[in-house]
Parts: C-alpha cells; structure tokens; sequence
C-alpha cells in the first residue's frame, strides 16, 4: 500500500467511527427522552384523575 493509500484509509475509518459514535449518543439520547416523556404523562394522568375526583366530591 502507498502512503496515499494509507491516508485514505485511515481517513475513511475516523470519519466511520465519528458517525458511529453520533450515531450511539442519538440513541441513547432518545431513550432517556422518552423515559422522561413517559413519566411525565404518567404523572400527568395522575394529576389529573386526581383533580376529576376532587371535582366531583365537590
């Protein structure tokens, strides 16, 4: 192999490792956001059923 072809290569490895690891944090980024999101509607509904049966003690 040449040196340019060398270059190259290593060239195009780090720019597939940079996609991969973007890749990876994307990932997990939108698994942690949709927990959040899922215990935030939980805790909505909460709220809410709470505040029907106030209601309608009242």
């Amino acid at each position: 192999m040449t040196t340019l072809q060398t270059a190259f290569l290593v060239i195009l490895l780090a720019i597939w490792l940079v996609i991969s690891v973007v890749f990876l944090i994307t990932v997990v980024q939108n698994l942690l956001n949709d927990r959040k999101e899922e215990r935030r509607k939980e805790e909505a509904d909460k709220r809410d059923r709470e505040y029907h049966e106030k209601r309608m003690k009242n």
